[in-house]
């Protein structure tokens, strides 16, 4: 008797791979927003009148473009659908709910994170070094706690990538 065996198909090629390594490294590189945490939770333990030269630097006004790159992850995971040839769709549980994730991260960036840091940004240039003020404490520590949790749900995102369940 013979047994036909359905192999999955599971995507191949130099395109693909070069597609799946941005992907993966688009992912990497936004988790970089926990930096922003881990700074903030370090200017909030700052007790000394004087910033240091990278904290200052760090918190120079402008746009946090690392964690903005989480914006290319489901630009570079569709190249990846439509490159598969149909093993992997839109409907797929796990794409649906990694994209799930991925919207939850870029909302608590948008609307808590990133507006947190812009705060810090405008208080810390016009700090003129007469101790942290509280409102910068209070930003850092929202800060801090979003990315921790933009963290979490990159890495739970991550997790159901691999697992594809």
């Amino acid at each position: 008797m013979i047994r036909l065996v359905a192999i999955a198909r599971t995507p191949t090629g130099p395109a693909f791979t070069v597609v799946l390594i941005c992907h993966v490294a688009s992912v990497l590189l936004a988790l970089v927003a926990a930096v922003t945490g881990i700074v903030a939770a370090a200017l909030t333990l700052t007790a000394k009148e004087e910033l240091t030269p990278w904290v200052r630097s760090y918190f120079s006004p402008g746009v946090n473009w690392a964690g903005r790159v989480l914006y290319l992850v489901p630009v570079f995971g569709a190249a990846l659908l439509v490159m598969s040839g149909g093993a992997y769709q839109l409907g797929d549980t796990w794409v649906e709910v990694g994209l799930g994730l991925w919207a939850s991260a870029v909302l608590l960036g948008e609307s808590v994170l990133w507006p947190a840091e812009r705060r810090v940004q405008r208080a810390l240039a016009e700090w003129a070094g007469q101790g942290v003020p509280a409102t910068v404490r209070g930003s850092c520590r929202t800060m801090f706690a979003s990315a921790a949790g933009l963290v979490m749900l990159v890495i739970a995102a991550m997790v159901v990538m691999m697992a594809k369940p």
